[in-house]
């Protein structure tokens, strides 16, 4: 009978120990992201440092190359979140697509606009070309509206496009266009071949964002704290990313994840965290530049009035967000 009871014995606490180490099991959370930038910093941080581990997180981050992949894969299931663009993620809502925005991460342009010195002013540009990532992209719209504001007609200088950072970069300095809309670390390394920033788009454009968090709904029912605990994750590693004291291991991780030199990674680096702000604190999702962004895709007929209708009040669940 003490044997028996030995191995009842032997055998709950085997059956405790299991459970217990189920329980503890970290979750697993599908990421989606166009590429390693710098964009997706924090990411790295939360990674690097162990701020998901913490959070009880496995993230697998998944790199698709393109921001419509990114969404469609979303919605599609094969991530459980995602980052997208602010206009990616409202029209793939818009259009009936299971996807919802939980979170805010680079709400800021990083972008600007490189010319080369013999460019002064805007005007400089009229007859000439610039090459910009594609006729509806936002970064285009605030372009467009700037020049309008300068008073410049956007036909006046010449449009040609491409969705590729590398690829406007490399038109620029192979003249084939006299200005670019770039960002980091493209815009630094035109600058040391001479070129100059005509405008820097993050600060003509605070009323769009970049970069948006995207929750798959069905992952979001089934799992909220992960939800939760994800976006926590990402809310300590911007406060990490914000602390001065954490300067030279920002600069070394951003080298690392990014694979660009120490000098690149640096003027990011001051740029990012010194002037441009583009990590919202605790992950917040700016109301405003959704709801403008929105109005701005049904102006320019990207959203129909129906599809508007339909969708209003549905782009955005904040219930996810640190307290």
């Amino acid at each position: 009978m003490r044997i028996l009871s030995a191995v009842a014995t032997a055998l709950v606490l085997l059956a405790l120990a299991v459970s217990s180490s189920q329980a503890q099991a970290p979750k697993k959370v599908r990421v989606g992201s166009v590429g390693a930038t710098a964009v997706n910093w924090p990411v790295f941080v939360a990674q690097e440092r162990g701020l998901f581990t913490a959070e009880g997180l496995d993230c697998e981050v998944i790199y698709v190359g393109n921001v419509a992949n990114t969404v469609q894969q979303l919605v599609a299931g094969a991530f459980d979140v995602a980052n997208s663009t602010f206009d990616s993620g409202i029209r793939a809502i818009a259009k009936g697509g299971s996807a919802v925005m939980i979170g805010g991460m680079t709400t800021k342009y990083p972008y600007s606009v490189m010319v080369p010195s013999s460019v002064h002013k805007v005007a400089d540009l009229k007859g000439k070309t610039i090459i910009l990532p594609f006729p509806k992209d936002l970064l285009t719209i605030v372009w467009n509206r700037w020049l309008s504001q300068q008073g410049v007609g956007p036909k006046e200088i010449d449009q040609i496009y491409d969705g590729a950072t590398r690829n406007r970069f490399n038109s620029l300095v192979a003249g084939a266009a006299q200005a670019a809309l770039v960002t980091q670390p493209y815009d630094f390394r035109a600058a040391a071949k001479g070129y100059r920033k005509l405008i820097d788009l993050g600060a003509v454009g605070r009323e769009f964002g970049f970069l948006a968090i995207v929750g798959n709904p069905a992952w979001l029912r089934k799992d909220p704290d992960a939800a939760r605990a994800y976006l926590r994750a990402v809310s300590a590693a911007t406060d990490w990313l914000y602390d001065p004291n954490n300067r030279n291991a920002a600069i070394a991780l951003l080298a690392k994840y990014t694979k660009v030199d120490a000098a690149d990674a640096t003027q990011t680096y001051d740029y990012y965290i010194k002037e441009l702000h583009p990590f919202p604190r605790k992950a917040v999702l700016p109301r405003d530049i959704v709801e403008h962004t929105f109005k701005t895709l049904v102006d320019i007929g990207d959203i129909s009035v129906a599809e508007a209708t339909r969708t209003e009040g549905k782009l955005m669940d904040l219930s996810y967000l640190p307290k």
